[in-house]
């Protein structure tokens, strides 16, 4: 069949990076003899009536939509021009929204036939055999699949990748990163081009925000050293990539296994820049583990930190105290030269503005390269969020999911208005920016100016 799968139209994600989550579901569809291409709308800048002539010209079986929060409504508007232009084709939405709310998703979306909540390289190729087939007695057995059944919305249980390894190698031929911009995550990179990886999938951990549970579940599962060392040295020798950009949301969380990498990494004589752009769990770093990682290329990574007040911390279940992510940043500035970016978040359900006010001043105080000062997203699917639906505080009914990213007030304490919540992180953000030493070592960062281009719309948003 041919497949194509699309990111819709989209301008308010400033994060335009190869899409690995399509790239793996072609590859596997590929392995089950498909024809399948990507068109990614919010890299190429294409609106809904481009994305219109793309069906037209290209005429698929199957049209699948990724589906994040923010792009509720470009996703629904794709699904409703398929329909027009051919009430035959197949639609089918996945990703993170579909995965927090399936119901509400699928209640909402009429064009789109199927969807699929959690990881769905499993399944997705068992619908496109049922499809074919019209078998109708396997389809309650596709793992996360959503579809209906007279008139109801039938939920299958989850799939769950067990052994990452199993998975073939995203289809980088379709996402090609040599075409991706020169700061793929709006800010900084060091070595051009740039390809991201994941190299583990699943949290054990219950922070009450967070939304990677739901969609790759609690189970952490790992690929073997291996192969992740395989698909780099494919990048590096088919696409030239100079540095890559581990995704993961739990790295360093076994240490035996950073280690075994860094020291096959070192072993193989890449010589590559990389990174851990997605943030790393400050709990557990220690000196050894941070000098493998330095020596082995590593110059950068991001840290969770959320949070200056330790009551708003155990609010969240972030299972790490002030006491201990500000031990481990000490020590990563003592002992390496690796820079860092502080991730901050305000406008968490039970803050004060008090509490607002400590989280800005710990960013000062930390010696942090850098710093994101993020508004709080009440996520569907996550534990805050159902805590807010509980109490009345939001209705998913009336709620506007296109308002659902950075820079946009959708959710304020009580007692805090949005204006002032809005003043209180672009204080936040200009007292730690504008600062001389600061400035000069992001200065240091920018080696062109399409780097320097897209620094400079980054502050432009938080200031609009």
């Amino acid at each position: 069949m041919k497949v194509a799968l699309v990111r819709p139209p989209s301008f308010k994600m400033p994060i335009i990076i190869p899409n690995i989550s399509l790239g793996y579901l072609a590859s596997v569809l590929r392995n089950n003899h498909h024809a399948v291409n990507i068109l990614d709308c919010a890299k190429e800048r294409i609106n809904h009536h481009a994305f219109g002539d793309y069906i037209m010209k290209e005429r698929p079986d199957i049209v699948g939509i990724q589906m994040y929060t923010c792009d509720f409504t470009s996703a629904k508007q794709c699904a409703d021009i398929v329909k027009k232009l051919n009430p035959h084709t197949v639609t089918m939405v996945g990703g993170p929204h579909p995965s927090g709310d399936p119901e509400g998703t699928m209640r909402c979306l009429q064009n789109a036939d199927f969807a699929f909540a959690g990881e769905a390289e499993s399944g997705l190729p068992k619908l496109l055999e049922f499809i074919e087939s019209e078998n109708k007695t396997t389809i309650n057995s596709i793992p996360g699949l959503l579809y209906r059944d007279k008139g109801n919305i039938v939920i299958n249980p989850r799939g769950c990748i067990e052994n990452p390894d199993d998975i073939p190698f995203p289809a980088w031929d379709l996402i090609d990163p040599r075409t991706y911009p020169a700061a793929p995550h709006g800010s900084f990179s060091k070595s051009l081009p740039i390809a991201p990886i994941i190299t583990s999938r699943g949290c054990p951990y219950q922070c009450t925000y967070c939304a990677v549970a739901v969609n790759t579940g609690r189970k952490y599962r790992t690929r073997s050293v291996d192969n992740i060392i395989e698909e780099i040295k494919y990048l590096r020798n088919v696409f030239g990539i100079r540095e890559f950009h581990i995704e993961d949301d739990n790295f360093t969380l076994v240490k035996s296994r950073v280690i075994e990498f860094c020291e096959k990494l070192k072993k193989e004589k890449l010589d590559m820049d990389w990174a851990c752009t997605n943030g790393i769990r400050l709990d557990t770093l220690d000196k050894e583990m941070l000098t493998h990682m330095e020596k082995a290329g590593c110059y950068s990574f991001a840290v969770g930190i959320e949070s200056g007040s330790p009551r708003v911390l155990e609010d969240m279940k972030r299972s790490e105290t002030l006491e201990v992510m500000t031990e481990k940043i000490n020590l990563v500035h003592a002992s390496t030269g690796i820079r860092m970016t502080g991730y901050f978040m305000m406008g968490y359900p039970t803050e004060t503005r008090e509490d607002i006010r400590k989280t800005g001043e710990l960013a000062m105080k930390l010696p942090l390269h850098r710093a994101q000062f993020s508004n709080f997203l009440p996520l569907p699917g996550t534990e805050i969020y159902d805590r807010l639906m509980k109490s009345g505080e939001i209705d998913p009914h009336s709620t506007n999911w296109d308002f659902y990213q950075n820079n946009r007030i959708v959710y304020a304490p009580k007692g805090i208005p949005s204006k002032a919540l809005r003043r209180m992180m672009r204080k936040a953000f200009a007292k730690f920016y504008f600062r001389p030493l600061i400035i000069k070592g992001l200065l240091k960062e920018i080696h062109s100016l399409s780097q320097l281009r897209t620094i400079l719309r980054r502050f432009f948003d938080v200031f609009r």
